[in-house]
């Protein structure tokens, strides 16, 4: 599962934009991955916690983190995994202030991410449990929102989406 994590990621980051440098999806789902590795990490303490919390920074870095710097895309997996774990279907919300501000314009607006399950756990035949969460952020005005599916296997920590 590692050696598959490890090859989307290098594959993605061969990916660039029209001028040669890596397009902004490249590059955020690069930096999710990375932070939601340590997020899950330090949260589950395992490999496994690592991996799935790569791949879920990975997904949220890719949908709707293409414009979003790393204290957003942070909170973002942060959020994602809360929602996953959450008894309720309420959101899981954090507002980011901005760290550049525009001396020349008016200050720009805070960066709101969220992360809400869209529907309630199902078994699968295996023992492990699924459930559709769904991705927002609202930035300069422009709100993008996906839903996918993320599931855990019986007895593991580990979170994988495995729908777009």
């Amino acid at each position: 599962m590692a050696g598959v994590a490890v090859a989307c990621v290098i594959a993605a980051g061969c990916m660039t934009g029209n001028d040669s440098q890596p397009s902004n999806q490249t590059t955020g789902t690069l930096l999710g991955a990375a932070l939601g590795g340590t997020v899950g990490g330090l949260a589950f303490g395992t490999a496994g916690g690592v991996v799935g919390g790569a791949l879920v920074g990975a997904l949220a870095g890719n949908l709707v983190g293409r414009a979003l710097d790393d204290q957003e895309r942070r909170r973002l997996a942060e959020a994602t995994q809360r929602a996953y774990a959450s008894d309720t279907d309420e959101a899981t919300v954090y507002t980011v202030q901005p760290t550049k501000t525009n001396s020349s314009g008016p200050p720009p607006q805070p960066t709101v991410v969220a992360a809400k399950p869209a529907g309630p756990k199902t078994t699968r035949p295996d023992g492990g449990t699924c459930r559709p969460i769904e991705l927002t952020a609202t930035k300069n005005g422009q709100t993008t929102r996906e839903t996918t599916t993320f599931c855990q296997s019986a007895g593991s920590s580990e979170l994988k989406p495995v729908s777009v």
